[in-house]
């Protein structure tokens, strides 16, 4: 994603009041001429799936498929839903006057979304309400989880509110790391827009470690007319000290690579980002 491209958001439906914030993360990101939003609904086909215990010879299968009749009344259930949900959007950008196209389509939820990301600039998506065994909209929905492991475009992870108003403090967690390289393109388009200010931070092992890392960063949004302040934080838990960056600054954006330097992305994955998913109230972008 080149800067000034954020021109087509993917917005992926859910359910609950996180999904009312992302909405409004959209048409915030959809107000620059030429964007557009493309609304997705996907029904889960393991819905259509009842677990069974099996024999221990494996005779009868883990999973059977309900009766036809029901099958197809809880189909038309879900798509009468989805339909409804994706009309609302489609009228709430129309009011907004933003471009908006919408689909609906059946299948496994993350490899939906992840192929559909393809065609878009950014993902944008809730903390929850996508996953209807979820207790309480403050866990991380799996869901989000699997899409930033696939997704070749960032995703913002809508955080608990957002209002839009006359300033936004935008955080770039800055780490060298390809996937954080990446992300300076969304701080790029970002932070040109009026009204944000960036903070580029990096943490290292020590204050000449950190400049180090930080100097190409800078750079980059230097050459894209973003002069942004600049913090080094000497630690090693970078996912706590983020957190902690993120209240002390009252950052309404935290934009970082969804992997760091580590060669098993998945172990990284699980101890960083789903921590600062977890503990950060922040809107998060994610750059695999």
């Amino acid at each position: 994603m080149g800067v000034d491209m954020i021109r087509s958001i993917l917005l992926p439906i859910g359910e609950g009041s996180l999904s009312s914030v992302a909405r409004e993360f959209a048409f915030w990101l959809a107000k620059k001429d030429g964007s557009r939003i493309h609304s997705l609904a996907v029904i889960d086909i393991k819905t259509f799936e009842i677990p069974v215990l099996g024999t221990p010879d494996g005779f009868m299968p883990s999973v059977v498929t309900p009766p036809i009749t029901e099958s197809q009344g809880l189909l038309s259930e879900m798509t009468v839903l989805a339909r409804e949900r994706l009309e609302t959007i489609g009228r709430e950008c129309s009011a907004r006057s933003i471009p908006n196209s919408a689909d609906l389509k059946t299948g496994i939820p993350s490899e939906v979304i992840t192929s559909a990301a393809v065609a878009h600039d950014i993902v944008i998506m809730a903390r929850g309400g996508y996953s209807r065994s979820l207790s309480g909209e403050k866990r991380v929905d799996p869901l989000v989880s699997q899409v930033i492991r696939g997704s070749i475009r960032p995703v913002l992870v809508a955080g608990q509110k957002f209002q839009a108003g006359e300033t936004l403090n935008l955080l770039m967690a800055f780490d060298g790391s390809i996937h954080a390289g990446r992300a300076l393109t969304v701080a790029a388009e970002l932070g040109k827009r009026p009204g944000v200010s960036t903070t580029l931070v990096t943490i290292a092992a020590t204050e000449e470690a950190g400049k180090e890392t930080q100097a190409p960063a800078e750079e980059y949004l230097y050459h894209h007319d973003i002069t942004p302040k600049k913090q080094i934080v000497i630690g090693a838990k970078p996912s706590e000290m983020i957190c902690g960056l993120v209240t002390e600054a009252k950052s309404d954006i935290l934009i970082m690579g969804a992997y760091g330097h580590r060669p098993m992305r998945e172990m990284l994955f699980g101890s960083t980002t789903e921590r600062v998913l977890s503990h950060c109230a922040a809107t998060v972008i994610l750059q695999a």
